[in-house]
């Protein structure tokens, strides 16, 4: 791809790693509507509690590795790979009798998660240089239109018909990216490799990430102190010293930790890990919205209330990504990402000041949620500008994990601040709520990490604009 333009093939081959997102990124989001549904028909809180922890512990171990194989073998065959792993597991949670076969299904649909590192793969493949960013601004503003799609779709879906039509649909879904990216996406090249592959290093990496995550979920429930936590805690970390030390040792490893050495790299980790725990927290504000007005705090909003107001944010957050992706192209990654960082800062700093009237939230939904997409699609350009183009997909595929073990981390984290300080009326019923103090130190933890997220885009490397470099990563 020699030239600077986008012709209308480059445009149609856009077009359909955008859909195998859209497919991905649905699977994401239709569950979270249809909890309660499922709550209903089972009455096993924790096993209910699985379809999300089961999705997330298998999206975790497996996007980095994934990501890589894509990179090794051909991002395009990966992709068609991984999106008819999660048609199966669409198909088994919809034919099933049981929770448990839900929940096999729905680990199934883990899957999904490297397909969003290999689009960002896809589109350093087949687009001019010039237009990448653009490009992953577009795939990041594609995923979150995917999110927002299952969260509104999978609602209206569960209230219409039965819950096994939820999978039917997501089936369906991810066939048509499927087909879509075999019809138009040409073969991937395979990266010449005389060195056998690396399994030892994805043996190794897979069971600790996914050891610590579920530590890191099941924390609050378990006590952060209880011997289970700490054991899977720290042995999770073990394993990946070990493993660490064991990728360094090899000429072509799995996952090259040598890339952290690159300041740019570091950086725009430490910065996705610092918003995933932060700004990415939405599910505070959903609480405070529907919360009772008795406790001095609430705004007394039904669900369908507070659902509505999350979509202009959706709607923003999808319209801001290609935004992002511009300004990147235009002023490099390091302005991107600090524009989007401090969109967020500006709004959870607002919440911090004044959440007491609807309006000034519903604003603050809009902004952050603008903010957190737009630094999502910054953050993935940061690392493209110096990664070796055959490891694209690996090294924004590390990100996903950073991104993911942070926002796990941070949703345990803020729910025992919240629980720090709380307010019950027992002729109100049982409910306990978070009190004030409590809402204004978690939103200003989250601000925090946002200001932090500023600083840290400022520190990165002056570059006029994307050069897509292929020289090795541990140049700074």
């Amino acid at each position: 791809m020699s030239g600077q333009k986008m012709s209308a093939r480059m445009w149609l081959m856009l077009f359909a790693i955008g859909t195998a997102e859209l497919a991905g990124a649905f699977e994401t989001g239709m569950i979270y509507t249809a909890l309660a549904v499922f709550l209903k028909e089972f009455g096993d809180p924790i096993g209910v509690g699985w379809l999300l922890t089961g999705y997330l512990l298998v999206g975790g171990a497996t996007v980095a590795i994934c990501s890589r194989l894509g990179d090794i073998y051909g991002r395009r065959r990966v992709v068609l790979i991984m999106l008819a792993i999660c048609a199966i597991g669409s198909l088994v949670s919809a034919f099933a009798t049981s929770l448990t076969w839900v929940i096999v299904g729905r680990c199934l649909q883990g899957m999904a998660a490297p397909i969003l590192p290999l689009c960002y793969g896809l589109a350093r493949e087949h687009m001019p240089p010039a237009r990448v960013p653009l490009a992953i601004g577009v795939i990041g503003g594609t995923a979150a239109a995917g999110v927002g799609a299952g969260i509104l779709l999978g609602g209206v879906i569960v209230d219409n018909f039965s819950w096994h039509a939820l999978f039917y649909w997501s089936t369906a879904i991810v066939i048509v990216g499927w087909l879509v990216v075999f019809t138009i996406l040409p073969p991937s090249q395979r990266q010449p490799s005389t060195k056998p592959l690396d399994v030892v290093g994805a043996l190794l990496f897979a069971p600790a990430v996914a050891a610590l995550l579920f530590a890191v979920s099941k924390g609050a429930a378990w006590g952060w102190f209880d011997a289970r936590t700490l054991g899977l805690a720290f042995g999770a970390l073990a394993v990946l010293s070990y493993w660490v030390y064991y990728e360094l040792q090899q000429e072509e490893p799995m996952i090259d930790v040598r890339l952290l050495a690159n300041r740019q790299i570091l950086l725009a980790n430490i910065c996705m890990g610092l918003a995933a725990f932060g700004a990415m927290q939405a599910q505070v504000i959903s609480l405070l919205l529907q919360q009772p007005t008795w406790t001095l705090v609430g705004l007394g909003a039904s669900a369908t209330l507070a659902g509505a107001l999350k979509v202009p944010g959706n709607i923003a957050g999808s319209l801001s990504s290609p935004v992002s992706g511009w300004v990147a192209s235009k002023y490099g990654g390091r302005m991107a990402m600090m524009v989007g960082a401090l969109i967020c800062a500006v709004g959870w700093t607002a919440l911090t000041f004044d959440h007491s009237q609807l309006w000034i939230v519903a604003a603050t939904v809009l902004i952050t949620g603008s903010g957190i997409v737009f630094l999502f699609a910054a953050i993935p350009n940061v690392i493209v500008e110096v990664c070796p183009k055959e490891r694209t997909s690996e090294a924004t595929g590390l990100s996903v994990v950073v991104r993911t073990t942070f926002h796990a981390a941070g949703g345990q984290i803020l729910a025992v601040v919240m629980a720090s300080s709380t307010i019950t009326d027992p002729a109100r019923g049982k409910g306990v709520f978070p009190t004030e103090q409590a809402y204004t130190t978690v939103f200003v933890v989250i601000a925090l990490c946002c200001w932090l997220c500023v600083l840290i885009a400022y520190m990165l490397p002056h570059r006029a604009r994307a050069p897509l470099v292929l020289q090795s990563a541990s140049n700074p």
